[in-house]
């Protein structure tokens, strides 16, 4: 099978459903979407699981061709050939939230589903609420965050109500003739060529309560995502990101939360609030880094405790021990002696 998640690093691929929906939008101008995909390294005939994964530089080719080659609704048009089991569990999941916020939240912590590298962020602004969509793709198409707002809003209008519109949408482009049929799906303000992409919506909207809420099935469709994020690996790119510098910084002998967020160009609340969108925070991933470096360093002979304690940059040895202990359930010279017997 092609695309079978296996196709080089496992933090740069996307879910097989959205491409089956990219392949349907394109037929649907009367393109041949085998040959296109293909001329991008991907047998997409092939596939045959919409959970499989993809190489998201070559899905990334795909987008720019169709963006070149079809117009600006392409990405409603791959909203409209999406369902809810095109992302796994995750479509599945945000059809049974509560709110249209829990929705979002849950598209946020579980995001790797659809790609690594398409970052959410929701900030609360008083009376407005507004969900920053952020490509992090070394192959940029707008028209791909086009089509997550169209999924987005065809949920809430199946769900919450059928006349339902965001205040505000921001692109970062300039609309060609098609601008009136967006406005049309969008039935709301554009705001073209702004300094990034965002959806406003109104407050109160995020919090009345859906349709067809089913928390009960929610929590167990969350965990069937759980355990296909586990079975591939999946990481969010943003903590590999973070995680890579807070292990550069610690070989600096010099490492915080706010040196962290500096080098990242973020401030350290937002730095905190993006690691908690996705359930984890600095202090988890500087505890991962550091039990990785410490049982790579214990394999030096020479390297004792204190030195090692220094170098993670702990205050001192007796904390280094208790964290040693909490990661490998012995002491340092008792894990140490079990790898000399081994």
């Amino acid at each position: 099978m092609a695309g079978n998640g296996k196709h080089g690093s496992q933090y740069e691929t996307s879910i097989a459903g959205w491409s089956f929906a990219i392949a349907d939008a394109l037929a649907s101008y009367g393109l041949e979407p085998t040959e296109i995909f293909r001329r991008a390294g991907i047998a997409i005939d092939e596939v045959d699981s919409p959970s499989a994964r993809l190489p998201v530089d070559s899905v990334q080719q795909v987008w720019q061709f169709a963006h070149a080659h079809t117009d600006d609704c392409f990405g409603i048009r791959v909203a409209q050939h999406l369902t809810p089991a095109s992302l796994h569990a995750m479509g599945l999941s945000l059809w049974c939230s509560n709110t249209l916020r829990e929705l979002f939240e849950r598209y946020i912590r579980y995001r790797c589903v659809l790609s690594h590298m398409h970052f959410c962020e929701l900030i609360d602004e008083g009376e407005s609420v507004r969900l920053s969509l952020v490509d992090e793709r070394r192959i940029k198409s707008e028209i791909t965050n086009d089509a997550a707002t169209a999924f987005f809003l065809g949920i809430a209008r199946r769900l919450y109500r059928e006349d339902f519109s965001p205040r505000e949408l921001h692109i970062t482009r300039s609309l060609g003739e098609e601008r009136r049929d967006i406005e049309e799906f969008f039935q709301t303000e554009i705001v073209e060529n702004a300094g990034g992409y965002c959806v406003l919506f109104a407050a109160e909207d995020l919090e009345a309560p859906l349709r067809f809420a089913n928390p009960e099935l929610a929590t167990q469709l969350d965990l069937i995502i759980e355990r296909y994020i586990a079975e591939f690996g999946l990481i969010s790119e943003y903590m590999l990101r973070v995680r890579t510098e807070i292990h550069r910084l610690i070989g600096l002998g010099s490492v915080s939360l706010e040196l962290v967020a500096d080098n990242l160009n973020v401030t350290a609340r937002t730095l905190q609030r993006r690691l908690a969108s996705e359930k984890s925070s600095y202090n988890i991933l500087l505890d991962q880094v550091r039990k990785q470096l410490a049982l790579e360093y214990s394999a030096a002979p020479k390297a004792s405790a204190t030195e090692i304690a220094f170098r993670l940059g702990f205050t001192d040895s007796g904390s280094f021990g208790r964290s040693f202990r909490r990661w490998t359930g012995q002491s340092f010279s008792e894990y140490r002696q079990t790898r000399r017997q081994a």
